[in-house]
């Protein structure tokens, strides 16, 4: 028996493949006018249908592989499969100082500046919110509290509450705000009423995690959002049911506050109301806006190829030029060329957009970051430009 030859998916291919195979010589229609009469809309239904379920057809095969995906939450749900986690937004910071001048008759001696404390950044008409990551306490020096070069992050904190029920183990955990900086999560599981609370830190993997590890994981969701995870009592710890969770994190503008100078506290710091003018170490640097689709459909094989590990020179270059964009330029090499050589050392030197060589803050940020990732026996080491 014949059969329909479909050479091409358009519509009007596929209809005219249909009329050939009805005016086949052994075919009862070979001598309808197709033109003019009612079959003549029954084969644009026909050829209608099968344009569409090709097309269908298409994209859903096209969307099974991370290569030719289109939907961004495809190609985020195939990173998932590489273990690969997306950049979020990145807040920029900025290190500054100022002094707290209590009053003559008061008998302060400490100073407490809390975590949050918020301070508002200008560049040009626009205006940020950049507040401390966490608490500091300060001791009076000859009348005054010198705060010297505090770091502050740009972004505020909010919090997401959620239930933990061990009746509902498919309840996902995602977290409200797209614009997130991923690396200033932190939560706490509260159970037995108030009476036990639990502080969970994140794990990137399975490695050295135990049953009783108070761990979360952290995964991509839809729609660029964030969700946190928690273990089985297997690969870490199970919170008890009924536990509230409690996931405190930083919203970011990205890469638009980079380059502020110009910072006012917002408020008295413990009633004092006495502080001097602002001066500004480093200016604003580090923001970074999201990973864009594009950049995951890149790096999450790659990823998934050294697993996050820094072991060559160009392993360090590019896992520091992936994670912080504010590098503009990067070198590194071993210690066994340098002169005289020095084994065990991997020697970096980073240069960052809008500035001249790296601060130290910045140096203590990367060194931290790529410290996680070496082998035991190298010591990686940020040269001063």
């Amino acid at each position: 028996m014949a059969s329909v030859n479909l050479t091409s998916l358009d519509f009007d291919t596929i209809k005219q493949e249909l009329i050939n195979y009805l005016k086949r010589e052994d075919s009862p229609f070979k001598d309808v006018d197709y033109a003019g009469s009612n079959i003549n809309s029954l084969l644009d239904v026909l050829a209608y249908n099968t344009t569409q379920n090709a097309f269908y057809l298409n994209q859903v095969g096209s969307e099974m592989f991370i290569d030719t995906a289109q939907l961004p939450d495809s190609i985020i749900s195939h990173a998932k499969e590489l273990n690969y986690v997306p950049r979020s937004n990145r807040s920029a910071r900025a290190t500054i100082s100022f002094t707290v001048t209590p009053p003559v008759e008061s008998n302060i001696t400490t100073l407490l500046l809390p975590k949050a404390t918020s301070f508002t950044a200008r560049l040009g008409t626009d205006q940020f919110t950049f507040s401390t990551e966490e608490s500091f306490t300060y001791n009076i020096d000859q009348g005054v509290f010198n705060i010297s070069n505090l770091e502050i992050q740009e972004g505020q904190f909010i919090n997401d509450t959620f239930v933990y029920s061990t009746a509902d183990l498919t309840r996902r955990f995602v977290l409200s705000d797209s614009n997130i900086d991923t690396s200033s999560i932190s939560v706490q599981v509260i159970e037995n009423n108030g009476g036990r609370i639990l502080t969970y830190k994140r794990a990137a993997d399975f490695l050295g995690v135990e049953d009783t590890s108070q761990s979360f994981f952290l995964q991509a969701a839809e729609n660029g959002q964030y969700e946190i995870l928690f273990g089985d009592n297997i690969v870490g710890r199970r919170p008890a049911n009924g536990a509230t969770i409690i996931a405190t994190y930083r919203i970011s503008s990205g890469e638009l506050p980079n380059g502020a100078r110009t910072f006012d506290i917002d408020g008295a710091i413990q009633g004092l109301t006495n502080i001097s003018d602002i001066t500004t170490i480093n200016g604003a640097t580090g923001g970074q806006a999201s990973e864009s689709v594009e950049s995951v459909r890149f790096n999450a094989p790659r990823h998934y190829q050294n697993q996050g590990r820094a072991v060559t020179v160009t392993d360090y270059e590019n896992i520091l030029r992936t994670e912080f964009n504010e590098i503009e330029a990067i070198a590194a090499f071993g210690g066994e060329d340098a002169t005289p050589p020095q084994f065990g050392k991997v020697f970096i030197s980073v240069d960052v957009k809008g500035a001249s060589g790296s601060s130290e803050a910045q140096k203590r940020k990367f060194s931290k970051f790529i410290s996680n990732k070496t082998p035991l026996s190298i010591d990686p080491v940020f040269i001063l430009l």
